[in-house]
């Protein structure tokens, strides 16, 4: 099992980070070459697998990783097969010693007989091996490429692997590398960086993945799964928006920063340690940091373009959308000087050291250790049942319930919500059935609880942008602005009783579903 991070770095703080760690004159230097092997249909890639044959110089080396579903990459499995030696640079795989791993129990002999190359990575590394706080810890920085048919892609990377000792002194590592070099916390595997060339695609939004749970999980090998996979989340979509604004970026990067908050409270009891308190903040920073773009986005696209499509000539509505751009425009500067901040990057770092190898994991404190070893279904079950009975009791009066009381109520079903998906791989059968219905039922709520909740989150930000919340008078839309803006916040308020109505009928149902934990 391979334990390492990753972070891409610039030449400038390669060059900073190699002259810190004495790579020059302590270690070792390598031209690796390696060809990535898939069947046409890239059905490797489709599993979580990637077959790899190397040659560093002296030897050939086959290497098979194999991704955990909605894994963090933090750790993989990996199998390695020394081949020998090829003739004139031949890189071609050893299928039988490929058959003997976790690829051969997927793919069938048949299967395996269409593998082809589909790109190589060309780079390099520089090697070193330190001791740390009772660790042995290999460095590797990597320089170099990915090609796939005449694309290229620059490779720019430190890794830190775990050889021997305490996760904690990896982190330890990372964090003293961080005070040299800006270091970007990196899931991306040069696997992926291949197969995004292979695509020719631009990079786009990374869904939230749930993690695959086993029933004999414990619920603290559970949360770091699921937190993990919310890191990874994070850490894929900023990614994509340092390249581009993507609307659908931004979402599911404050989509992973929600269900990460969310992981935290569902499993909360195990994870009360010092430093629970700070990542739960920084987090918490992070979230603001994302809101008022993605509102903008959700606002211009549901409200704003459909009555633009209605009335193109209206003059004010047209000079609004102006204010709109605008302000959409300042908050995703905010959110590009958020994920490029040193503050960032050392969020990232620190809340993956706390998920794989902070106090709570380590503790021998009962009041720690008791819940992070009981089984993950004991857990899940005592979450849905109190989550449900909270949320049955909370929405008894929805008709009259003030919009800050409905807000909080859609807060508690969308960790409800969030929990369906992080928990749905333990149950199978008759259980699996319930459990889909249990999720859409929750879903149904969260939706028209949302509904509702744009509509009070459409009041106040139409005021602030047009400058009606007691700011300054010259900052304020003229008059024909002010109306149509008005008129904005007037249509996204008309459906509200139909939205009332849907919120009951989801409420009901979610009362009413079978308990299948």
């Amino acid at each position: 099992m391979e334990t390492e991070l990753k972070f891409e770095l610039d030449a400038k703080g390669a060059k900073a980070l190699g002259e810190h760690l004495k790579l020059a004159t302590l270690g070792q230097q390598r031209k690796l070459r390696s060809v990535y092997y898939d069947t046409p249909e890239t059905d490797l890639r489709d599993r979580g697998l990637t077959l790899r044959v190397r040659d560093d110089g002296n030897r050939r080396v086959q290497t098979i990783k194999q991704s955990t579903v909605g894994g963090n990459s933090f750790r993989r499995g990996e199998w390695e097969s020394l081949l020998e030696p090829g003739a004139g640079g031949d890189l071609s795989p050893d299928l039988d010693a490929a058959a003997k791993t976790p690829l051969g129990e997927i793919l069938s002999r048949r299967e395996l007989a269409f593998v082809r190359p589909v790109f190589e990575v060309e780079i390099k590394r520089i090697t070193r091996s330190v001791e740390i706080e009772g660790a042995i810890i290999e460095i590797a920085l990597d320089r170099g490429c990915a090609r796939a048919e005449d694309r290229r892609s620059p490779i720019g990377e430190v890794e830190l692997e775990l050889k021997a000792g305490p996760a904690q002194a990896l982190f330890a590592l990372a964090r003293e590398c961080s005070g040299i070099a800006a270091l970007d916390l990196c899931f991306v595997s040069k696997a992926a960086r291949g197969y995004a060339l292979l695509d020719d695609a631009p990079p786009t939004a990374a869904p939230a993945i749930d993690p695959r749970l086993r029933r004999g999980d414990t619920a603290g090998e559970a949360f770091q799964a699921i937190a993990g996979a919310a890191l990874n989340q994070i850490a894929a979509n900023a990614r994509v928006l340092k390249i581009a604004r993507q609307p659908a970026a931004l979402h599911q990067l404050r989509v992973g920063v929600r269900r990460l908050r969310s992981a935290i409270s569902v499993f909360a009891p195990m994870l009360a340690d010092n430093a629970l308190a700070s990542v739960k903040a920084e987090l918490e920073w992070l979230g603001g940091e994302l809101d008022e773009a993605r509102d903008l986005d959700v606002f211009i696209q549901d409200t704003y373009q459909p009555a633009l499509a209605r009335e193109p000539e209206r003059i004010g509505l047209a000079r609004f959308g102006e204010r709109l751009s605008a302000a959409r425009e300042r908050a995703y500067g905010r959110v590009e000087a958020a994920i490029a901040a040193p503050r960032f990057r050392a969020l990232m770092l620190a809340t993956l050291g706390w998920i794989e190898a902070g106090d709570w994991c380590v503790s021998g404190d009962p009041s720690l250790a008791a819940p992070r070893d009981r089984p993950v279904v004991a857990l899940a079950a005592e979450q849905f049942e109190r989550r449900r009975r909270k949320i049955v009791r909370k929405g008894r009066d929805l008709a009259v319930m003030a919009p800050a009381d409905r807000h909080h109520l859609r807060i508690r079903v969308k960790r409800l919500r969030y929990a369906c998906g992080f928990f749905a791989s333990l149950y199978s059968g008759k259980a699996a059935k319930a459990h889909k219905a249990f999720a859409i039922a929750a879903r149904d709520l969260q939706d028209s609880l949302g509904a509702l909740t744009d509509i009070a989150f459409s009041r106040d930000l139409v005021a602030r942008i047009a400058g009606l919340d007691g700011g300054p008078e010259d900052k304020r839309a003229d008059p024909e602005q002010a109306f149509a803006a008005g008129a904005l916040v007037g249509q996204a308020a008309a459906p509200t009783n139909r939205g009332l109505k849907a919120a009951a009928r989801a409420h009901r149902a979610l009362r009413e579903a079978e308990a299948f934990w």
